[in-house]
């Protein structure tokens, strides 16, 4: 990235936050801003030397805000395609133009534009899409069909939502008075991992192919260890028998009620990531349709999409 395309990056994303109501100051090399809004700071490196991409990556960023010290986001926005990041969000061009639009529009109609700058966010580097390997549902609606589903004109954008996929085992079972209780399962669960709805997904649709070029890919806000949770906790109260023990002493009749709950160390688990795709339909209104399904999204993904 030569200095002047530089920057322009930095001219154009500094418009992008201050849409977004961020207090937004140039830096100094080899940072390009600062943006702070409600506690929050994002420092912000426009580049494709890898060597200051790395650098970048894995330094800790700091500064205090009165007496409280904030620990600082990390915004790349790069071009370089080829980039390996552990603790730092990136913006390719498909995240760029997407908030320059957002951006763009808010202004248009004097708003504030909504922006969690981890929403969208290019982590599924270009050559892992390549070689394949990301596990995702196949795209069955094309953009037409998605289109017409969606009854809206505008711009189609395809993204893939990640969701925690989950085979869980449960075994075993007690003996009470004279009732036998079982608590065996086995199954298929999935969570959305950016909204926490529960879905329906099975491993036989599940393709590891790569994913579509131009398709955005999000980031899971929910993590692996949370779905974990959340799904143990689901199988309990789901797997919870209520026993009604009757016994008869001399001319009267008891009853006793119980609850049986399983030992949460009899579940398991096997927990994988998959992406489910999308197709965003942003016009007049904004609608989602499953791509896979044709199902428009019963909860959104995004802020401002209508539910149907």
């Amino acid at each position: 990235m030569d200095n002047q395309t530089r920057v322009r990056a930095r001219n154009e994303i500094r418009q992008i936050l201050e849409a977004a109501s961020y207090d937004v100051e140039v830096m100094e090399e080899p940072l390009d801003l600062s943006a702070i809004r409600d506690g929050e700071c994002i420092l912000v490196l426009c580049s494709d030397d890898p060597v200051e991409i790395t650098q970048f990556d894995q330094t800790a960023f700091k500064v205090q805000a009165g007496e409280e010290i904030i620990i600082c986001k990390k915004l790349l926005f790069s071009l370089n395609e080829q980039v390996e990041l552990t603790d730092c969000l990136w913006w390719g061009a498909a995240a760029f133009i997407d908030f320059a639009g957002k951006a763009a529009f808010a202004r248009v109609l004097n708003r504030v534009m909504k922006l969690d700058p981890e929403h969208i966010t290019d982590v599924v580097q270009r050559k892992d899409r390549c070689e394949g390997g990301i596990l995702h549902l196949p795209v069955q609606i094309t953009e037409q069909n998605a289109r017409i589903l969606a009854g809206t004109e505008g711009v189609a954008t395809l993204r893939f939502i990640p969701h925690w996929l989950i085979h869980y085992r449960c075994e075993g079972g007690l003996t009470y008075r004279d009732a036998r209780i079982s608590f065996d399962a086995d199954g298929w669960a999935g969570i959305n991992a950016i909204n926490g709805t529960w879905v329906e997904i099975e491993d036989n649709c599940v393709d590891d192919g790569a994913l579509p070029q131009e398709s955005e890919v999000l980031q899971a806000q929910i993590s692996k260890e949370q779905a974990e949770e959340q799904m143990v906790d689901l199988l309990v109260k789901q797997l919870t028998k209520k026993v009604r023990i009757k016994q008869e002493k001399r001319d009267a009749i008891f009853y006793e009620d119980k609850a049986f709950r399983p030992d949460r160390s009899a579940i398991k688990l096997d927990i994988r990531r998959i992406f489910v795709p999308i197709w965003q339909i942003r016009g007049k209104r904004i609608v989602e349709i499953n791509a896979f399904s044709g199902e428009p999204l019963s909860t959104p993904m995004d802020d401002g999409v209508e539910i149907l």
